[in-house]
């Protein structure tokens, strides 16, 4: 059987989002006969890499910059590449022209977010007029992980152009046993109390000094409460969540765990999921949330008021609704007590299963 070489395009393989959820197929598609291999851009080795060389893949180190047209290229045509599926944003227009110059037979672009985080300058305004245009002549297929993210950046294009299309993330529904001690090691003095938890990295998206005034009002109706914070960090953010939480006097109530190389036992063990984000293309922590019947409640952005469609156990709130109303909020959906069984039930009827990710993949790869 001929195998299908694909080479993803990222900037750096850290734990994101996108990063997690094309390990999360990497398997189940080569044992369909497509290998996957990883391009990086920032030149820098991340933290998954030697997870991918495990799955049996290879990563190599393209830097942008002097001489990265020629590298790149090069590779490509080394490479012999069935496939080049870029996940940078619209610089994958420029990726794709250099993947078409290197006779690169098809080209895929991934969006993963619901909007350019920069797009106040006039500059950033001409450079992604022009990078549209190159993703619309190099690419085959155009690729969103929701409809929220096509509309945020091709809304009035994606409706008429057969090549776009909405590609769910998929993801499994695991099997966590729940234990009753789990926090104790974990929270100094923990009693048993409501744990709130966020999970991702500190970027502004996250909202995270939001999180913690939301959170300042739900202690005041639940004292002992805690939060739990997980996902890369930034030493700015951070100090600046502790700063509001000393100066408020619930300090001790926040816990920071860092990164983690499996977020969902910590999840499937706490009350709630909080996420007040500024704006997510699809937003996978939420997902996995649903998927161990933990509720959540998000912000009324396109993409979680997608997965809420589905998804019953996530509720949103406006971002211009006030710290007292989204603490009220999640007190009233945690006090509702949300069905176990019927959130999986849900789940397991949803467009978010991995089969389905894996099945939608391969048919582009190999279609």
């Amino acid at each position: 059987m001929k195998r299908t070489k694909i080479l993803h395009i990222f900037g750096i393989m850290n734990r994101g989002g996108a990063e997690m959820r094309t390990l999360s197929v990497m398997s189940a598609l080569k044992e369909q006969g497509v290998d996957f291999e990883f391009c990086v851009l920032s030149g820098q080795q991340g933290v998954l890499d030697d997870v991918i060389r495990e799955k049996g893949g290879e990563v190599h180190y393209c830097k942008l910059g002097l001489g990265f047209v020629t590298r790149f290229i090069g590779l490509i045509k080394s490479g012999q590449y069935d496939v080049v599926h870029s996940h940078v944003s619209l610089v994958s227009g420029f990726i794709l022209l250099l993947a078409r110059l290197a006779g690169a037979k098809r080209r895929v672009s991934h969006f993963r977010s619901s909007a350019d985080a920069a797009t106040t300058s006039v500059v950033r305004r001409i450079r992604n007029v022009f990078l549209k245009r190159l993703v619309l002549a190099n690419a085959h297929q155009i690729l969103a992980v929701s409809y929220g993210s096509l509309n945020g950046y091709w809304d009035g294009v994606w409706q008429r152009n057969k090549r776009f299309s909405v590609v769910y993330n998929g993801f499994n529904i695991p099997s966590i046993p729940y234990q009753n001690d789990f926090w104790n090691s974990l929270i100094k003095g923990y009693d048993g109390s409501n744990v709130i938890v966020n999970v991702g990295r500190m970027d502004p998206p996250k909202n995270h000094l939001r999180q913690v005034k939301v959170f300042q009002r739900y202690l005041a109706r639940v004292p002992n409460a805690n939060m739990v914070f997980i996902g890369k960090e930034s030493d700015a953010v951070k100090q600046s969540m502790i700063d509001y939480a000393s100066e408020h006097g619930f300090a001790s109530h926040l816990v920071f765990l860092g990164e983690q190389p499996d977020v969902l036992p910590y999840v499937r063990h706490s009350t709630a999921m909080l996420f007040p984000s500024l704006w997510e293309g699809l937003p996978g922590a939420l997902i996995e949330a649903a998927s161990v019947g933990v509720p959540v409640l998000g912000s009324a952005i396109p993409g979680v008021k997608e997965v809420a469609k589905q998804l019953p156990i996530v509720e949103y709130l406006e971002l211009s609704e006030s710290d007292e109303a989204w603490a009220a909020k999640l007190q009233q959906m945690i006090e509702g007590k949300p069905d176990y069984d019927v959130a999986i039930e849900a789940f397991n009827r949803s467009d978010f299963l991995l089969k389905a990710n894996v099945d939608r993949l391969y048919g582009i790869y190999t279609g």
